[in-house]
């Protein structure tokens, strides 16, 4: 018997100066709502152009007596289908895992839907969400990552979407600040409706001449406008090389309220390091950024930071009592934060999949040191002017690591859909997807209850297809130009690989995003 279960998108893109990904995956096993047969489009996988040693195999139980074996991770399956009208489509792939787990390409007329997260060894049906195509034929294509997996049939069945919604819209924080809550009040009103811009400035030191505004300059010059929301982060706050107290900062506050009294939103993630080698570390004792690390190459434990007196629990006391300072100087100058702390931490999904220190010891862990640090900035030193933004994936294992609905306000993914790991290499390429598929997957497997953004991205897609593929992201956040001028790094901003200048102009001068400029004069509850 075949099983049936929900997936979206899944990818990983290490770019630049920091690792990033974009990923959904499987979601918990829902009935595929029954279509009628002339609706329903099947392809049998057999049936199409298989590259490399990938070739047909037969098997009683699959349909028809057939499937594709996609033996090799340069592989593909191409299979054209037509359509009877343009419209959005169900795209529900059954597979079998029969050499282990793993995750291959899903392509829709040449643009990346998403990955096939295999891990079942019977035929099993999994629901991609829902892809655009268009009237006549479409090119359909199972592009190998790692490969090694059988592919039975695709079924294309109309696509059903349910209500752009969250039922919790208020600050988890009970205490939360009336700007705190403005803001959120203000993001359901929205949400669904318009798509909020965003973009991340620089961090550590900014580029050249420490100028943290080249991708402001950039978009004010060719659009005219500038982001609703601005990315920041506090990686120059911790107790090593950086900022460890209020008396002496790299200015990542003052612009954040100078941003917020223009009529601008705030956010912010946390690359807080640990030292490479914590075992040498004596606490107090400064080191170089080339000691330090967020990555998971560290022996920095991070299920020893909840036991009180251990070395590492010491460590992160040091660590919050530098974040502190910055955050309650926000809180008086009434600027909320939309604080996004312990980033990407599945990483390639599962326990041992994260390329990050807070991650590397599981979801368990996780999840303590998120509900850790929670408590310790609400309830021992006051900080009530967060919105906790909770970087998922949407991989079947995903909601393990969710610190939970008591300390989440809203959900996002980053979203790096231009980069092609399929030849082992990063291969940048323009793709400007919508990740609907993702969007409605978080949305489901979540049980709605949170608004869901992208915090991070490359290519910020178009309006027609946001519109059109009725992807509600609450707002975007573009990932700042690596190194401007120099081609060897990624500009996510300025690079037409990414986003074209005419994409650009079209998206901040359209109705549907909206700009700082149009937020509303009292978007905190006062002028």
């Amino acid at each position: 018997m075949k099983k049936l279960k929900w997936q979206s998108l899944a990818s990983k893109a290490l770019a630049g100066f920091a690792a990033v990904s974009m990923a959904a995956s499987a979601m918990p096993a829902v009935p595929v709502a029954a279509a009628d047969s002339s609706d329903e489009i099947k392809i049998e996988c057999e049936s199409g152009e298989m590259t490399g040693i990938s070739k047909a195999g037969v098997d009683k139980t699959a349909s028809g007596g057939k499937y594709a074996d996609l033996l090799d991770n340069a592989d593909s399956i191409t299979m054209n289908v037509k359509v009877p009208k343009d419209g959005l489509y169900d795209i529900i792939v059954c597979y079998k895992a029969a050499y282990g787990n793993k995750i291959n390409y899903m392509y829709v007329n040449g643009t990346l839907m998403g990955d096939i997260s295999s891990s079942e060894t019977e035929w099993t049906e999994t629901n991609l969400g829902a892809g655009r195509m268009k009237k006549g034929t479409n090119e359909l294509k199972i592009q190998g990552s790692w490969g090694w997996c059988q592919f039975d049939y695709i079924r294309l069945v109309p696509a059903s979407l349910p209500k752009i919604h969250a039922t919790q819209v208020t600050p988890c924080d009970p205490k939360a600040t009336k700007e705190t809550k403005a803001l959120m009040k203000y993001f359901s009103k929205i949400y669904g409706k318009h798509i909020l811009s965003g973009q991340q400035e620089i961090y550590n030191g900014g580029h050249t001449n420490n100028d943290f505004d080249t991708e402001f300059k950039y978009l004010e010059k060719t659009t005219g406008k500038l982001p609703a929301i601005r990315g920041f982060d506090f990686l120059n706050t911790n107790p090593l090389y950086g900022y460890p107290d209020h008396s002496t900062d790299d200015g990542t506050v003052d612009r954040m309220i100078d941003w917020a009294r223009n009529g601008g939103i705030c956010t912010a993630s946390w690359h807080i390091t640990v030292p490479s080698s914590f075992a040498s570390y004596n606490l107090g004792d400064s080191m170089q950024w080339s000691q330090a690390t967020y990555s998971e190459k560290t022996d920095f434990d991070a299920s020893k930071i909840m036991t009180k007196g251990t070395k590492e629990n010491k460590y992160w006391d040091l660590c919050l009592k530098g974040l502190v300072p910055q955050l309650k100087k926000l809180q008086d100058a009434k600027v909320p934060l939309i604080f996004r702390p312990f980033h990407e931490a599945e990483g390639s999904g599962g326990e041992k999949g994260s390329w990050f220190w807070w991650g590397a010891k599981g979801s368990k862990v996780y999840k303590e040191l998120w509900q850790y640090t929670y408590k310790i900035l609400t309830e021992d030193y006051g900080i009530h002017n967060l919105i906790w933004e909770f970087n998922s994936y949407n991989y079947e294992t995903s909601t393990n690591w969710y610190p939970g609905d008591d300390y989440v306000d809203l959900i996002g993914l980053d979203k790096y859909s231009c980069t092609d790991w399929s030849t082992g290499s990063a291969r940048y390429y323009h793709n400007d997807t919508s990740m609907s598929s993702a969007f409605y997957g978080l949305m489901k497997k979540y049980d709605f209850h949170k608004m869901i953004t992208m915090p991070e991205n490359d290519c910020f897609s178009t309006v027609d297809n946001l519109k059109g593929e009725k992807a509600g992201w609450l707002y975007f956040c573009t990932w700042y130009d690596t190194h401007p001028g120099n081609d060897s790094n990624p500009d996510f901003l300025s690079d037409p690989v990414f986003n074209t200048k005419k994409d650009t102009i079209e998206m901040y001068t359209s109705n549907y995003c909206i700009t700082r400029d149009e937020l509303p004069a009292k978007l905190y509850g006062t002028k």
